[in-house]
């Protein structure tokens, strides 16, 4: 009777430790894992800092992970878009800076992969000052009232700077927030520098980062998205 007491005193003894082994794991986990600067605990991180994990590029190569940032290598014309969740509505808030090139930094919203078009048939805003163009099917221009620009002082692309966009599906509005970051900032109080509207242009898509040329190396990290948008909707965290 000894030797089975003895003996069921191990098992449950081995699935306990079983069961509080992949549980001390996750707090471990959990412990370990960074929360992000801007007090939104709905924020999720794009990026891992080390691999280009949860992204698909245009064309191999086009991308890589140096410094701790997704780098543009310059190799083409191309983007790199993530591919964990598409979003519709949604805010994203990324760093951004330009080591050369000839063109501003541009990133994409509510584009398409299916059909797969140049830009991916997206709206793209240019961070940090806010140029623009619209790449839908029929469009393929500027954007005439669609964009407007507000007035700011001109945020360096050769550094890092915080954006901030947020953009509603059901009305078409997307509109973006920078400011430059000082050396060793988590972050920054950025000013609104780009609106956009058009009722017929939001959809769920992909969220992408683009170089616009060959011969442009631009960087981002720190990439966040909240999807759907919990805290605050329609509005700013980054302008506070």
């Amino acid at each position: 009777m000894r030797r089975s007491l003895r003996t069921v005193a191990a098992a449950f003894t081995a699935v306990t430790a079983a069961v509080a082994a992949p549980a001390a794991a996750a707090a471990q986990n959990t412990r370990a894992a960074a929360p992000n600067p801007y007090g939104d605990p709905h924020l999720v991180s794009m990026f891992d800092g080390t691999s280009l994990t949860g992204w698909t590029q245009a064309a191999a190569g086009e991308w890589s992970v140096v410094g701790g940032a997704i780098h543009g290598n310059g190799t083409a014309r191309g983007w790199i878009y993530y591919n964990v969740q598409q979003a519709g509505t949604f805010r994203w808030i990324f760093n951004v800076r330009q080591v050369s090139g000839n063109h501003a930094p541009t990133v994409l919203i509510w584009g398409t992969t299916a059909p797969l078009r140049d830009a991916l048939s997206a709206i793209q805003f240019q961070p940090p000052n806010g140029g623009h163009w619209d790449y839908r099917p029929g469009h393929n221009n500027g954007g005439g009232s669609e964009f407007k620009q507000l007035s700011h002082t001109k945020i360096p692309v050769a550094a890092w700077a915080q954006c901030e966009i947020i953009a509603n599906q059901s009305t078409g509005i997307a509109r973006m927030a920078c400011c430059p970051l000082a050396p060793g900032a988590a972050t920054c109080k950025a000013t609104e520098v780009l609106d956009f509207k058009d009722p017929t242009a939001g959809r769920v898509g992909p969220l992408a980062i683009q170089v616009h040329n060959a011969g442009i190396h631009d960087e981002y990290r720190s990439l966040y998205l909240e999807s759907p948008v919990v805290q605050s909707p329609d509005a700013f965290i980054t302008t506070k």
